[in-house]
């Protein structure tokens, strides 16, 4: 099940270790708004709260910080997305996402 929220995708994924990993990317709105991404630096590894910068872009309409939609920990970041920006201004949900994360609280996914 793919939700959005605050112009980003959040996919549930497979579980490791009891915790759902859900996956996190740029939503189609989002690309629209702000134009060819020209630069973008996806939160580091690890805790990151609720509203928290997720990514900063730079683009050919906008320069915008995205805040993360809930509290969890950054397992896996797409750093080539960040070498090779015009990956996150793909439809393609396999490029374009951000981060792997889990969520801080159960019902976090349910409640976007």
């Amino acid at each position: 099940m793919i939700k959005e929220i605050n112009q980003l995708w959040v996919q549930a994924g497979d579980k490791i270790d009891g915790e759902v990993i859900y996956t996190i990317g740029l939503s189609s709105q989002l690309q629209d708004e702000v134009g060819d991404i020209s630069f973008a630096s996806i939160a580091d590894l690890g805790t990151i709260e609720a509203d928290e910068t997720l990514l900063n872009v730079e683009a050919s309409k906008a320069a915008i910080e995205i805040p993360a939609p809930f509290s969890g920990t950054i397992i896996e970041r797409h750093e080539t997305a960040e070498e090779t920006t015009s990956l996150l201004d793909s439809p393609d949900q396999a490029s374009n996402w951000l981060v792997r994360m889990t969520a801080s609280e159960a019902n976090a996914f349910a409640s976007l």
